[in-house]
């Protein structure tokens, strides 16, 4: 249990660091780390397991997705979906497919136009182990 709880603790303040450096913006109720590139504007959307419903906090990340692509003047916004390797693949991959559609009409109900929209159901990634980070949409503005 120690070591558990120490590896969370090691996983918030890498996660936190990488925010920092980044300015990544997530939305979740966990933390999670995910590096992107620093060169590409990236907003992380994650979702409860099994689950493709956006909290309040990640339709707050989708406007300020929305936001960041108008201001920037971005050309194409990459929906890129994952589901957790919970399950099975089938499953997983039409969930990712429906979280992505549900971002995308966010997006689109934040003022983005659908046709700059380019979505890309990843669906299952990682292991079985069912954390947070293989549950996610990223949001990646293109110049």
């Amino acid at each position: 249990m120690e070591a558990m709880t120490s590896g969370i603790t090691n996983f918030c303040r890498l996660t936190f660091l990488f925010v920092a450096l980044t300015g990544a913006t997530t939305a979740s109720a966990q933390t999670p780390a995910n590096p992107p590139t620093a060169e590409i504007p990236r907003f992380l959307v994650y979702f409860d397991e099994f689950s493709a419903n956006l909290s309040d906090e990640a339709k707050a990340t989708i406007a300020d997705a929305a936001k960041r692509a108008r201001d920037t003047g971005a050309k194409v916004i990459v929906i890129q979906a994952r589901a957790s390797a919970t399950g099975k693949a089938e499953t997983n991959k039409y969930l990712a497919q429906t979280r992505s559609s549900i971002v995308t009409d966010q997006l689109e109900e934040d003022g983005i136009a659908r046709t700059m929209i380019r979505q890309d159901p990843i669906g299952q990634t990682g292991s079985s182990d069912p954390s947070v980070y293989n549950r996610r949409v990223d949001i990646i503005l293109e110049r």
